[in-house]
């Protein structure tokens, strides 16, 4: 498990004495409900909740379980151990040991999923800002890692904003999934156990119950969940890959925060490396290393076997640990991020107006020139004013050449192609689409 670099309350959530408590909490909450249908007397109850420790002995635990060679009848064992006798006939009374782990699982996923969830809404919030702030600030399009046509650098932040808020409604979702309890038996089927003291227990909990069970809460529940945290981290690490994109030193559009006393290299001390965006492309790869596993827990045999058991010990923790760092993580770039406006605009100049090759074209099309003769027309004049071909220099811009050929000037007047090929001309929606996505 990823303790060093959990947050406090992440950590809290997966720790042994946070998990024996709550076992602890699940068998007490039932010895309860049996005293509210008058099978035990309410002191039995009672005692056990007045039997709690206040810090459980995992050294006793495991010496216990290196015995019994059972995690579970170990943690009943110890807790015999340490409340009044009259509480034994009724501790962990038509329980079987998944009722205890399941339900616990479920309560600690749902926890953690909170976290997450609030670590979402901080991203969102933040990036939100930053969108707010550079709507109209220019920058090129790109694709291919190619320029294509101007946009706002506020765009590509409200697209990570609008991605943000999607994987809130997904993780909501899953949240939702895998929030039930299992109280119901060997089988399933309340065999040894009254189906209301299943209801008492997640009701106590916060948990749903879990409409039909094996042994076991069924495992496709889970696979969502961890199938949810990978997709978050894909989306992560998207954002990630563009602000290493447009940190590369051609580019120099965005930069990472850099303290004061920081050192980016131990040979080169130029050196300022994108390594926080670095660090979340490799953690979004562990987290959906976690996903597998998930989908093949689904297929148990019968009623239960054991095999998901070993791989989820870890996969809970260290997916929830490794996704809310990552979180915490990516907010913190977006906070500290240095935005070059100014750079922007020299990069958007390094294609001499190319990228405004889309609207001329259209604009012959409009004047009734023919498909190929236009598209011809109009690359010639960008492949000429293409950085790749000339010195930038000295070549012409794209306007200049199509000002300078007597075919594009039969069709478009001078007036016409200057404001076709002005970067401001690509700014007229995006009020519109911010509108849209933030209300």
């Amino acid at each position: 498990m990823l303790t060093r670099y959990a947050r406090p309350e992440m950590a809290a959530i997966w720790s042994r004495q946070e998990q024996l408590r709550i076992w602890f909490r699940i068998e007490a909450h039932a010895v309860s409900a049996q005293a509210n249908l008058g099978r035990v007397c309410p002191s039995i109850a009672q005692k056990l909740w007045d039997g709690e420790p206040d810090r459980f002995d995992e050294d006793r635990i495991a010496a216990i379980e290196t015995d019994v060679r059972h995690e579970s009848i170990a943690f009943q064992t110890y807790i015999l151990e340490c409340v009044d006798p009259a509480v034994h006939p009724y501790f962990h009374h038509g329980l079987t040991s998944s009722d205890v782990l399941d339900t616990a699982f479920s309560l600690q996923l749902v926890r953690a999923g909170d976290l997450l969830l609030s670590g979402l809404h901080r991203l969102a919030d933040r990036l939100a800002a930053v969108a707010r702030r550079h709507q109209h600030t220019l920058c090129i399009g790109r694709s291919h890692g190619v320029h294509a046509e101007p946009i706002s650098f506020g765009l590509k932040m409200l697209r990570a904003y609008s991605e943000c808020r999607r994987n809130i409604a997904r993780l909501e979702n899953a949240r939702s999934e895998v929030a039930v309890g299992k109280l119901s038996g060997s089988v399933g089927s309340y065999t040894c156990i009254d189906p209301r003291i299943e209801s008492y227990v997640c009701q106590q909990l916060g948990l749903a119950i879990e409409p039909i069970a094996s042994q076991i809460v069924p495992r496709d529940r889970h696979a969502q969940f961890f199938a949810t945290l990978a997709l978050v981290a894909s989306c992560l690490e998207r954002l990630a890959s563009e602000l290493r994109f447009l940190q590369v030193t051609e580019i120099s559009e965005v930069a990472e925060g850099f303290g004061r006393r920081q050192k980016g290299s131990s040979a080169m001390p130029h050196k300022k490396n994108p390594i926080l965006s670095e660090n979340i492309t490799g953690l979004a790869r562990a987290v959906r290393g976690y996903l597998m596993p998930a989908l093949e827990n689904i297929a148990l045999w019968q009623e239960r076997d054991m095999s998901h058991s070993s791989v989820e010990r870890f996969s809970g923790p260290d997916a929830t640990i490794t996704l809310d760092y990552a979180l915490h993580r990516m907010a913190g770039i977006i906070d500290d991020l240095v935005i070059d406006g100014n750079r922007m605009l020299k990069n958007i100049k390094l294609s001499h107006g190319a990228w405004g090759s889309q609207k001329i074209f259209l604009a012959l099309l409009a004047k009734g020139l023919e498909h190929d003769i236009a598209y011809r027309i109009v690359q010639n004049a960008a492949f000429g004013s293409s950085p790749s071909t000339h010195d930038p220099t000295t070549q012409p811009d794209f306007a200049a050449r199509l000002l300078a050929d007597p075919q594009a000037r039969d069709w478009l007047t001078a007036n016409e192609i200057t404001k076709l090929t002005s970067p401001d001309a690509y700014l007229s929606h995006v009020n519109m689409i911010f509108d849209r996505v933030l209300g």
